[in-house]
């Protein structure tokens, strides 16, 4: 696409982002209305492939969700959530659910989510109990899935299950009525995203909602996604506390000075400057690799270094605006609790470093 096209994408994005409200969230309040706002405007169809979506390049992305998360860290979050579901059900999926579904998930008119976590394997889902047993023309479910973004908010959920007689777990698409939402979680950022367990009790899946066979597959296309998301999120909210916190010490004085003009707060600055762009240029070369044969050594790059630096940047923005920083007079102690959510979704950090070494070394 042009450059020209590009630009009126972005110019949109972000008249949208001061329409989104950024309070509610920290209430615990799903932000529905300002998914719907998102939706309206075609956002969730940017990565979606043609003729569903807008197949649009994933640089286009990124820069969307880190639009978006500087003004509500956890409506980006679902948006993430919503699109990397999106594109993994759009993968695996057969021509006729695709077909049924596709273009209602693509203009946001459904939303969906994927479940793999348990409290028996954490982030490690070849250790499961969901379970699922094919009796007849169905399939029939049970299990308890853990951690998961959008709890009871989603419309439709990819849930990863052991199947008896099968080696390997695998992907069925299930209804939010055959799901019970079971605990909801309070969190430490991230307030916003209806984190909660989900509940599936003799749940009959139609044979042909069985979306892919091996869920390692599955896995590979949402973290690529997701974990791109996620490093996106990450430098929108670095970005988002060096913009605030320069404003904050150019205007704010102690005596005739401002604290702009203090050699100890232009270092602090300098810093954060430099490593705002290097996860910028990072991110970028990691959406340019998405569409590429190998983009995971370049995804597992850009998630591993934005979200640790990214709180290296935020920690510094609140130490130049003190109490004011520490304070809600700022956004800045609402990113610091908000980004940590970067590093465990979608794959923790570690599990990160440990693929990228393991690719490294081989």
């Amino acid at each position: 696409m042009s450059s020209e096209e590009t630009e009126l994408i972005l110019q949109s994005a972000s008249e949208v982002s001061k329409q989104l409200d950024s309070t509610s969230e920290e209430q615990g309040i799903f932000p529905k209305n300002n998914l719907q706002k998102l939706a309206e405007q075609g956002f969730m169809s940017i990565l979606v492939p043609k003729p569903y979506g807008m197949g649009l390049p994933a640089r286009v992305f990124v820069d969307v969700v880190k639009t978006i998360a500087k003004a509500s860290p956890s409506t980006a979050w679902v948006y993430v959530t919503h699109v990397a579901a999106t594109i993994a059900f759009s993968t695996f999926a057969s021509q006729s659910l695709k077909d049924k579904y596709l273009k209602d998930l693509a203009e946001g008119k459904l939303l969906i989510g994927a479940a793999g976590t348990e409290s028996v394997g954490g982030a490690i889902n070849a250790v499961l109990n969901t379970t699922a047993e094919l009796k007849g023309d169905k399939y029939v479910m049970n299990g308890t899935k853990t951690f998961i973004t959008g709890a009871g908010e989603m419309d439709l959920y990819l849930i990863i299950s052991k199947v008896q007689g099968a080696q390997k777990p695998q992907v069925f698409l299930l209804d939010k009525s055959q799901v019970k939402v079971g605990q909801k979680f309070a969190s430490l950022g991230m307030k916003g995203i209806s984190w909660g367990e989900l509940i599936i009790e003799n749940a009959e899946i139609p044979k042909e909602n069985l979306i892919v066979d091996d869920s390692v597959k599955f896995l590979g296309v949402l973290g690529r996604v997701g974990m791109l998301g996620a490093s996106a999120i990450a430098y929108g909210l670095a970005e988002g506390a060096f913009e605030e916190a320069l404003n904050h010490v150019k205007n704010r004085k102690l005596g005739q000075n401002t604290l702009s003009s203090f050699e100890g707060v232009q270092i602090y600055l300098a810093e954060m400057s430099a490593k705002v762009e290097a996860m910028k240029q990072l991110l970028y070369y990691a959406a340019d690799q998405y569409s590429t044969q190998n983009p995971l050594p370049a995804i597992l790059k850009a998630r591993i270094f934005n979200t640790e630096t990214a709180l290296d940047v935020i920690d510094k923005a609140l130490r130049i605006t003190g109490a004011h920083g520490f304070s809600n007079a700022l956004k800045l102690e609402k990113y610091y609790r908000d980004v940590r959510a970067t590093m465990l979704h979608f794959q923790t950090l570690e599990i990160s470093k440990k693929v990228l070494g393991g690719l490294l070394a081989s």
